[in-house]
């Protein structure tokens, strides 16, 4: 995979199936729709502590975020809908104006599937290690990390 960088955006040029599936199936990773994810990405500010805070949070403020996110999703899932193919393999296009939707996406991902399959610090530290689903799990975490910090170094967030 060949990628380039410009003021423009980012071209991933020779894409592989593999990278391919990991970031087709980014949208529905990053949404919100079990309990799990949802009590992760739109936690309550003080967990419980103060009852009206948290209760003002979720009246005033996550309704915000999940437009917010939702926007940003839908926006990497149709720069993902308009993938090229070119020889057996795929280009995507992220046009600089996008860098901040892909980014928050990817975190929001990384935060959803890390609360769904209970995913901890020594998890991801490679101290321990996992087969199966929460091993999968991982291995997107850590790529979409990697992606996140491509896209922050020529974002301006």
């Amino acid at each position: 995979m060949e990628i380039q960088i410009s003021d423009e955006g980012w071209v991933f040029d020779g894409m592989e199936q593999a990278i391919v599936e990991l970031l087709r199936t980014l949208p529905a990773c990053a949404a919100p729709d079990d309990d799990a994810a949802r009590k992760r990405i739109f936690s309550a500010p003080t967990g419980g502590a103060d009852a009206d805070a948290d209760s003002d949070w979720r009246e005033y403020v996550e309704p915000g975020l999940r437009e917010l996110f939702k926007t940003h999703t839908d926006l990497v899932a149709a720069d993902l809908s308009v993938m090229e193919e070119k020889e057996k393999s795929l280009t995507l296009r992220i046009p600089a104006a996008h860098g901040r939707a892909w980014i928050h996406t990817l975190n929001q991902a990384r935060l959803a599937l890390g609360a769904r399959h209970d995913v901890t610090e020594d998890d991801t530290n490679g101290r321990r290690h996992h087969r199966g689903a929460k091993g999968f799990a991982i291995m997107q975490i850590d790529f979409y990390g990697m992606l996140i910090a491509m896209l922050l170094g020529n974002t301006e967030l």
